[in-house]
């Protein structure tokens, strides 16, 4: 027999569950710093997205194109984190730091879509 969640109450389950993990990461990274990136670098998100994808679709093919996508677009994302640990070093202030790294990010993501990168 087949257990199936309403849709509505599945969302519920899968924003509880993944706010209790960014929390808990969140709260580990004020005593330790060097083991929250771990859990974040980990892909944590990519990692709770294909449960959740998996549990609704249980497409193979969809999780196989999701999953390429999403190291396709970790190289722009990486010029956001750097451009932050730059921005945080020459004590930029945090909102500063954030839309400067987005912005950052963005023109990464323009110059990959004109190199057709990201496809």
């Amino acid at each position: 027999m087949k257990m199936t969640l309403h849709p509505t109450l599945f969302f519920l389950v899968k924003v509880l569950v993944s706010a209790i993990l960014i929390a808990l990461i969140s709260g580990l990274a004020k005593a330790f710093p060097k083991w929250a990136a771990l859990l974040t670098a980990l892909p944590l998100t990519t990692f709770l997205s294909l449960i959740w994808i998996y549990a609704e679709t249980k497409d193979l093919a969809l999780l196989e194109t999701y999953t390429r996508d999403v190291l396709i677009w970790v190289l722009p994302s990486l010029v956001f984190l750097i451009a932050a640990i730059y921005l945080f070093r020459a004590k930029i202030p945090f909102i500063v730091t954030l839309g400067l790294s987005t912005g950052i990010l963005f023109a990464g993501v323009f110059i990959f879509e004109k190199l057709k990168i990201l496809k």
